[in-house]
């Protein structure tokens, strides 16, 4: 039996129900409310699931499993078919190369290109009693201190040219590897196209396509894989709670944002 710890908007959960569905594995969802009213993820019961306090979680036949790119390779390895890893030791060494970009910071820049834009709102718009208390028991200390930063300064955040740079060099890098093969570990899709995906759309559902409009590879790349089963089932059919916030206050920043791009 498998079970999924799990949010809508969460880009770290969506690689997983991506995964889940290309190999149409059934599963249980367990939705973890990550609101400042709620702060499911910070419950004593959950901790014990994982300790840092974030999503998703896997529990595969009682086993617990933590941390996205983690859970993908165990995924992999557990239920093999149909691969989503290439068979060639080089492209697969390939894929790797680009997962590894996750855990190295991308997500990290991913979280503060999203609260510098959009999310930070909600810590302004709830009761500061629990904006207060969700920083307190937070475990995780650099997320808690990124998003004090991010929360405060907003598009004006010291750590978002950092995060805009990295997010323009990777995106270019995408571009360029997919003018020499189908996908970015060679031709077969795999982990790498999944784990990365999700950070494209993720600035995108922030209104920032625009940035990149000159990346036709990494546009039509990206297409191609919201076409597919299960892309649309484990992100689109999830839906996002924030999204006509995301717009508004996408559109808000991308002046903004654009000029930061354009010096990174």
């Amino acid at each position: 039996m498998l079970e999924l710890y799990h949010f809508d908007r969460s880009t770290a959960a969506q690689k997983i129900r991506i995964a889940l569905a290309e190999k149409e594995l059934e599963w249980i969802s367990h939705y973890i409310d990550t609101s400042f009213s709620k702060r499911d993820q910070h419950d004593p019961e959950y901790l014990e699931l994982n300790p840092r306090g974030v999503v998703p979680t896997l529990v595969h036949d009682g086993k617990v499993i933590r941390e996205s790119q983690i859970i993908l390779e165990y995924i992999e390895d557990a239920f093999p078919e149909p691969p989503l890893r290439p068979a060639d030791s080089h492209e697969r060494a390939r894929m790797r190369l680009w997962t590894k970009r996750v855990d190295e910071g991308l997500h990290v820049d991913s979280r503060t290109v999203g609260q510098c834009i959009a999310m930070r709102f909600a810590a302004r718009e709830a009761a500061p009693a629990l904006v207060k208390r969700h920083y307190e028991v937070m475990p995780e200390e650099v997320r808690r201190d990124n998003d004090l930063i991010n929360n405060e300064k907003g598009v004006d955040s010291p750590l978002l040219p950092g995060a805009l740079r990295r997010f323009k060099k990777t995106f270019h890098e995408i571009d360029a590897a997919l003018a020499e093969a189908q996908w970015l570990a060679g031709e077969t899709y795999s982990l790498a196209d999944i784990s990365l995906v999700v950070y494209v759309s993720r600035l995108d559902s922030f209104q920032m396509t625009p940035l990149w409009h000159e990346l036709k590879r990494l546009r039509d790349w990206q297409a191609r894989i919201k076409l597919r089963p299960a892309y649309v089932a484990a992100v689109e059919e999830w839906g996002d709670t924030t999204s006509a916030k995301r717009v508004e206050l996408g559109n808000q920043a991308l002046p903004k944002v654009k000029t930061l791009w354009a010096a990174a």
